[in-house]
């Protein structure tokens, strides 16, 4: 049995709370942009912005789309976007548990590594508005490589960037499709980040990541006792 000497993680809804991140947002641009003035409930505005941006698709076409559902001037499009792409990292919120689950993964002396699809800048400015960014000894964004998960190969690249074979990682991640199964198939211990039942792709279901340094601990302990 390899040793575990490094864990992987995704951004989005893994490190990064990312639905309170855009209602923070949605909240703000709110105000900002006095949208009261069309009639708009704020409310409703934060949900229908929370759940188009849940969305993976360019912003340019959930912002048109934002503005025609709630009837709004066309010419705010460029001005909201560019306030998204410059700001919304100012509302960024990582989960409870996050900077004291890291120092402790480091300080047992594992390679961090972080695989993310997104744009790089605004992936970047995320991870340093959560301060995090030092902890991680490699950090792969999906727009810098030209690949994206659930590809193979950008898992591959983040392994070969920490020098870890698939069996020596885990990789901890919410989405099934695009973090677990990928890992899985090729050989790494996954860590779903879900309130859900396990399946024959996780090895552990954790949606609190204070647990996950001992739950690695004991996995090993297992594996190698």
């Amino acid at each position: 049995m390899n040793k575990i000497t490094a864990v992987i993680f995704d951004l989005d809804q893994t490190l990064l709370d990312k639905h309170q991140s855009l209602i923070g947002f949605a909240n703000y641009q709110y105000d900002a942009y006095a949208l009261e003035a069309y009639r708009i409930d704020k409310g409703e505005y934060v949900r229908k912005f929370t759940e188009m941006n849940h969305v993976v698709r360019p912003k340019e076409e959930v912002y048109k789309d934002l503005i025609g559902f709630f009837d709004m001037d066309s010419s705010l499009l460029p001005f909201m976007l560019e306030d998204l792409n410059r700001n919304f990292s100012k509302h960024a919120i990582g989960y409870p548990g996050l900077a004291e689950m890291l120092i402790g993964l480091k300080k047992a002396a594992f390679k961090l590594g972080m695989i993310t699809n997104g744009r790089a800048f605004y992936q970047r400015d995320k991870i340093r508005a959560i301060g995090i960014e030092d902890y991680f000894d490699d950090i792969v964004i999906s727009e810098a490589v030209g690949l994206r998960k659930p590809d193979p190969a950008i898992f591959q690249l983040s392994l070969s960037n920490l020098n870890v074979s698939a069996a020596e990682a885990v990789f901890v991640g919410d989405s099934m499709k695009k973090d677990i199964i990928p890992a899985k198939e090729l050989g790494m211990r996954t860590v779903w980040k879900q309130r859900a039942d396990p399946n024959e792709y996780t090895d552990f279901v954790c949606d609190d990541l204070s647990e996950i340094p001992n739950l690695i601990f004991s996995f090993i302990q297992t594996k190698t006792g």
